[in-house]
């Protein structure tokens, strides 16, 4: 697979494609269907797929033929779109991030391994949340907006980094490999940028998990994304109960949006910053332990759900204005990776 450049209004018809559009799509390019298949495999209600197959049809995109529904005179740009090969976009990540920063707990970093990254992108791709969507995250030691971008499909992929050496680091990765990824040096205790508001289709993040980390983090994606609009984030049962889980839901029902999909134990993270003796004996997991924890016998123990909610309506973020916080920010009553 090459890496697809951003598209243009020529190459995919002027035609800004809906979730559901690309969905149908993607599960025909290669195989004509009945409606019953579409009806099975696409997002949405009965109603907003029939309207979506009338648009396409109306467009020449789709036609009926031999009691199937197949791909007609699709621009060249979506039929890549909908036959993206993921495995080229691992091993294209794999060889980018041999170069990457180590993580460091001052600011709570813990990278997914790779795959895993690519998976959430893989998953956004599916929801119909990649595409020619704008996408902004909070954080990004996953370089989960190179892996976006070496897929060429998004139309602007924006970070907000506190690590200057992050930022560094994506800024010449993006330079490097012409990839459609800006970042900037943003504190998510700072109010959003004046230009970042409402301005994306799509907002990521990999919380912290405490109750006043993850609001702030939700608000300021909140006040980025346009309706309709999707949410994508990452919670762990290791350090975030089930009563925070309750928290956090009723942060995004209140706010406009509503989940939609929760991914079980999808990203595996690779526990670097653990990986000094030093480091290992400082955390609570290590102290509090009821038996011994060898350093030398982890697995992909720590591991998070993937997670995606929508609008309803234009979202409304539950904190405004700049935040205060200190380390306690980071650091709650079920954190037990940060030393002591």
């Amino acid at each position: 697979m090459r890496v697809l450049q951003t598209a243009t209004g020529e190459q995919t018809g002027d035609y800004a494609l809906t979730r559901t559009e690309f969905q149908i799509l993607r599960k025909l390019v290669d195989h004509p269907g009945t409606l019953w298949d579409l009806l099975a495999s696409v997002d949405g209600t009965v109603m907003e797929i029939y309207g979506a197959c009338r648009a396409l049809y109306s467009r020449g995109w789709i036609v009926f033929e031999n009691e199937r529904v197949r791909v007609s005179d699709l621009p060249q740009k979506v039929k890549q779109a909908c036959r993206l090969d993921f495995d080229v976009v691992v091993g294209r990540l794999e060889k980018l991030r041999a170069e990457a920063p180590r993580p460091t707990t001052q600011f709570f970093q813990e990278p997914i391994a790779s795959s895993d990254v690519v998976k959430r992108v893989q998953f956004l791709w599916e929801r119909g949340d990649l595409f020619e969507r704008s996408i902004l995250i909070l954080g990004d030691d996953d370089l989960l907006s190179l892996a976006a971008g070496l897929t060429g499909l998004p139309k602007r992929v924006v970070v907000g980094e506190i690590d200057p050496r992050w930022v560094e680091f994506i800024a010449t990765q993006a330079q490097r490999n012409h990839l459609p990824v800006e970042v900037h040096v943003y504190n998510v205790a700072d109010p959003l940028p004046r230009e970042w508001r409402r301005a994306f289709d799509v907002f990521v993040m990999d919380p912290v998990e405490t109750r006043q980390g993850f609001k702030a983090w939700l608000s300021r994606g909140l006040a980025a994304i346009k309706h309709p609009g999707s949410v994508f984030f990452g919670l762990t049962e290791l350090e975030c109960p089930a009563k925070y889980w309750h928290e956090f839901q009723r942060l995004i029902n209140e706010a406009g949006l509503v989940l939609t999909d929760i991914l079980r134990d999808h990203s595996r993270y690779e526990n670097r910053s653990l990986q000094t003796p030093e480091a290992w004996r400082q955390t609570r997991l290590v102290r509090e332990a009821p038996f011994p924890l060898r350093l030398e016998e982890q697995c992909s123990w720590y591991r998070s759900s993937f997670c995606r909610a929508v609008t309803v309506k234009t979202p409304q973020p539950p904190l405004r204005g700049k935040i205060r916080f200190g380390r306690s920010f980071y650091k709650g009553p079920y954190t037990v990776t940060l030393e002591e």
